[in-house]
């Protein structure tokens, strides 16, 4: 994660604004001049193209995303506000809230806490319908495509984009040492470290995509070194470069080159929305207006407890006094030349004693001062702070469409339909985002077509247009209402049985192919051994015992079904 650089990390920290008005832009540049360029595979001006756009994003567009990344893991910018309340011996507490997190969490959670399911749309049972769904199917399941999911959807939510890089594994060979097709990789690019360049048309083609990261070697040689991967539709570019990313005449040395088999850029960036925003980075200043509050409470509290005592009239102390020491350790004195006694009073003493104190007056008589003690400190109005943070906190959720499980429309005895409610917001900003992230994922599995056909693994690419993402909301579930649905649904016989499978699955944890290869199983064993006895020699039975009660009942190698009756007159000796 960038987090871990260092530079980065501290120009993400405040500075009057949260971040460059440039940041977060659309990087594009002419077609014309990338195939140029790379066309003509001209490093020297490849490296200029590249230097430029990374400067770019390392100096605009990373303090932003690194910001983001700060507040998911809760380190607000709260942590880093300047004053002077410790040099004044104050309290100076730092909270910072967890909302960013919640947010995400709840996001990812209700989109995707139930893995996508790539269902095929067409019924053709061709062989390379059914290669593909297997080679998908592999896929998924070497990649841990489910967790992967997670992870690119909280990279959106966190900062409006995700980056995900599909690659080529080792070359294996089987055991007559012939080359095997490599397996296809993928993996989730930290937002803060990838781009995409585009071109200028309406349709926005990628161009080339970029992945950077800095390796610090200074405790072992003394330098960093900044490595920059550039991914193209047919080759991918390594340089490296001891100048770091933020200088455009950094002087890039290409490491290694070497061809793709996608037929397009194997770098897809995934959006939020059509902003690019995450999803609760327009209530930052929310956010930190909540912080400062808890913090400032805190510090009330703690500073109550530190609070200065104060007291009117004399200390009955005669008999306990101490001479003051200056700071060259001798005793303090008097306009006399008297050391200067005071009460010997410790903040350990269960108790002080008092008593009132007279003071002469110039024009005779004596004015005397009730004796007291208390504490010096600030009237609170909790009642007050108590409503501001929650009006910040429903103004969070709000404007986030995110839903306060504190909210007592949640609680046990809530309907469906208030709950449907609560979660109205969210479902709008789910079913945009599913479509948004969908397009993502049409663009993965076209990339898996365009290298399996080039390995010669399926006919065609096409054939992986037939596969749609299947999203399901990961909301509570209540089981007999799922399964009084599933028996009146089966009852009105207009519903197949893949669809009663399907919702069943809700329920058992089973899918609806799984399910149907189940049934299927148990029907062709019921067939195959009608007479539970005869699957199996009965233990500790005789044969020829087994053999003579076969031949009453009149059994064949091919029995026909008995009726219970039928059975219970014939084991009664009967017809």
């Amino acid at each position: 994660m960038a987090l871990d650089t260092q530079d980065l990390y501290n120009r993400s920290l405040l500075n009057g604004h949260h971040w460059s008005s440039l940041a977060n832009k659309i990087y594009v540049m002419p077609r014309e001049d990338f195939d140029n360029s790379f066309g003509s595979n001209d490093l020297q001006s490849i490296t200029d193209i590249v230097s430029y756009f990374v400067m770019q994003h390392y100096t605009i567009d990373a303090p932003r995303i690194t910001k983001l990344q700060r507040y998911y893991l809760g380190d607000n910018d709260i942590h880093y506000w300047a004053n002077t309340k410790q040099a004044r011996g104050k309290a100076d507490n730092r909270i910072a809230s967890g909302f960013a997190k919640f947010i995400t969490n709840m996001r990812v959670g209700y989109m995707l806490g139930k893995p996508i399911q790539f269902k095929r749309n067409d019924e053709d049972d061709s062989h390379d319908y059914d290669k593909a769904e297997e080679l998908l199917d592999d896929f998924n399941d070497t990649n841990d495509e489910a967790y992967h999911e997670k992870v690119m959807k909280t990279n959106l939510s966190t900062t409006g984009r995700a980056y995900e890089l599909l690659y080529a594994g080792q070359v294996t060979e089987d055991g007559d040492g012939h080359a095997q097709t490599p397996d296809v990789k993928m993996r989730a690019i930290d937002p803060a470290t990838a781009f995409v360049v585009y071109d200028t048309s309406i349709d926005r083609h990628s161009l080339f995509g970029v992945r950077y990261y800095t390796v610090d070697t200074l405790g072992y040689s003394g330098k960093s070194i900044s490595y920059v991967d550039v991914y193209t539709s047919d080759a991918v570019y390594h340089f490296k470069t001891e100048d770091g990313v933020n200088d455009r005449s950094a002087d890039y040395q290409l490491i290694g080159q070497e061809s793709t088999s996608f037929g397009a850029v194997p770098l897809t960036e995934y959006i939020n929305n059509e902003n690019r925003t995450g999803d609760w980075e327009s209530k930052l200043d929310e956010i930190d207006a909540y912080d400062l509050a808890m913090s400032d409470m805190a510090n009330s509290e703690e500073d109550f407890a530190n609070a200065k005592l104060m007291i009117n009239g004399d200390f009955d102390f005669s008999d306990n006094m101490k001479t003051l020491i200056g700071p060259d350790g001798n005793p303090l004195t008097d306009k006399d030349g008297e050391p200067i006694k005071v009460p010997n009073i410790s903040a350990d003493d269960p108790f002080i004693w008092l008593k009132p104190s007279i003071t002469p007056q110039p024009s005779g008589g004596n004015t005397i001062i009730p004796a007291s003690a208390g504490y010096l400190t600030k009237e609170l109005n909790e009642t007050g702070w108590q409503t501001y943070i929650k009006q910040l906190a429903s103004d969070i959720h709000k404007d986030t469409n995110t839903p306060d499980m504190t909210d007592e429309a949640f609680s046990g005895q809530s309907s469906g339909v208030a709950l449907m409610y609560k979660l109205f917001g969210e479902d709008q900003e789910r079913s945009m985002q599913e479509s948004l992230y969908s397009r993502g994922l049409n663009r993965r599995l076209q990339l898996l077509g365009n290298y399996w056909s080039k390995n010669m693994e399926i006919g065609s690419s096409d054939v992986m247009s037939v596969f749609k993402p299947i999203y399901q909301p990961n909301l509570p579930k209540n089981n007999s209402e799922i399964t009084a649905m599933l028996v009146q649904l089966s009852n009105t016989s207009l519903f197949s049985e893949e669809t009663l499978r399907e919702i069943a699955a809700q329920v058992t944890g089973v899918s609806a192919d799984a399910e149907a290869k189940r049934v299927e199983e148990e029907q062709q064993n019921d067939q195959d051994n009608p007479y539970e006895f005869d699957g199996s020699p009965l233990q500790e039975a005789n044969p020829k015992e087994v053999d003579a009660a076969k031949q009453k009942l009149g059994l064949s190698d091919n029995p026909q079904p008995v009726s219970p009756q039928n059975l219970f007159n014939q084991l009664r000796g009967g017809k």
